[in-house]
């Protein structure tokens, strides 16, 4: 009878395969033991993102009605803020006015219900308002706690906690009158935002966040 020996080589392959097994185990463990953190960056980056673009569209606002204001020399409240004008000089968003294109809401909170408001206050250490009793022109948004954290800590290095940006009750952004009133006479705005020409408060009467950036002062 042959002797039949087993070739020397043999076994050799199923050392990779037992290799291989071995690092998928070890992935699967740390990717089971960092999927909570992972999840966590993954929003604090989203809540940057936001808060980046966010401030990009306020700037753009601000340089529309800079155009008006100053380029054209026209009074702040001349300048008629609203989406659906956009044909005559006088338009923020118009071609022929301020130049810019009204944003949409994609940053905002809640997204397919919030939109952007135009509203008026005497803000603290802005423009002229506390001794004229002239307002500023301030564009806001309703925003949610993460992206204002990260607007303050991004734009203005602030001390990411609440009552740095503790405004009270500041009044309804979305009001028909589309004023706030006298911030700086009822004490209603943050000590760290005041002279600030753009930041995110936190109403406290109902804890909502609002991202703002004053676009013209008096």
């Amino acid at each position: 009878m042959n002797d039949h020996r087993i070739p020397l080589d043999s076994g050799i392959a199923i050392g990779p395969i037992l290799f291989i097994i071995a690092i998928l185990g070890i992935l699967a463990a740390a990717i089971a033991a960092g999927s909570g953190s992972f999840t966590s960056g993954t929003t604090n980056e989203s809540n940057g993102t936001k808060a980046a673009a966010l401030i990009q569209i306020g700037e753009s606002l601000k340089v529309g009605m800079d155009r008006l204001v100053v380029g054209n020399n026209m009074p702040m409240t001349s300048v008629v803020v609203g989406v659906n004008n956009t044909t005559n000089t006088v338009d923020l968003f118009s071609p022929s006015g301020g130049g810019v294109t009204a944003p949409l809401a994609s940053m905002a909170a809640d997204p397919i219900n919030d939109i952007w408001y135009y509203p008026t206050a005497i803000i603290p250490d802005l423009g002229d308002g506390a001794t004229t009793g002239l307002p500023d022109r301030i564009a806001m948004i309703h925003v949610t706690q993460g992206v204002c954290d990260a607007i303050n800590g991004k734009e203005l290095s602030l001390d990411t906690t609440v009552t740095d940006y503790d405004a009270g009750a500041i009044g309804d952004p979305t009001s028909s009158n589309n004023d706030l009133g006298n911030l700086l006479a009822s004490g209603k705005w943050p000590v760290a935002l005041a002279g600030k020409f753009t930041g995110c408060i936190n109403d406290s009467s109902n804890n909502t966040f609002w991202y703002y950036q004053v676009l013209a002062t008096q």
